[in-house]
């Protein structure tokens, strides 16, 4: 199955040409190839910000379509409070909004969808 609008591996500059036959394929064979170097610097920038359990709640209230007063309403915490986990985590997953976070968070398997609150 070919793979649509996306890359499959990520070459570098200085790559031998052993290097670049054995890319080849592999990505020709179905697979993907990341050089060791930017794996490690992708999985610093995914892995090193944890969320807080209170973070966690808030999320899989996003996900589960709530807004700020209504959080604030479950969790028993102000708006403002909840205003400042949705910053914290935001920052942690590397999104902009909600909408993204909520996805971030499905894509992930941080939150699951079959427990609503």
């Amino acid at each position: 199955m070919p793979c649509e609008l996306g890359a499959r591996a990520y070459l570098l500059k200085g790559m031998t040409s052993e290097e670049l036959i054995s890319t080849i394929r592999s990505v020709h064979s179905g697979k993907s190839y990341i050089p060791p170097a930017i794996a490690e610097k992708l999985a610093e920038r995914v892995g090193t910000k944890e969320l807080t359990l209170r973070e966690f709640d808030v999320l899989e209230q996003i996900v589960h379509g709530k807004n700020n007063k209504e959080i604030a309403a479950e969790l028993v915490i102000s708006e403002t409070t909840v205003k400042t986990h949705i910053n914290r985590l935001l920052g942690k997953l590397g999104v902009t909004d909600r909408t993204q976070a909520a996805t971030s968070a499905i894509q992930r398997g941080l939150v699951p969808l079959s427990r609503p609150r």
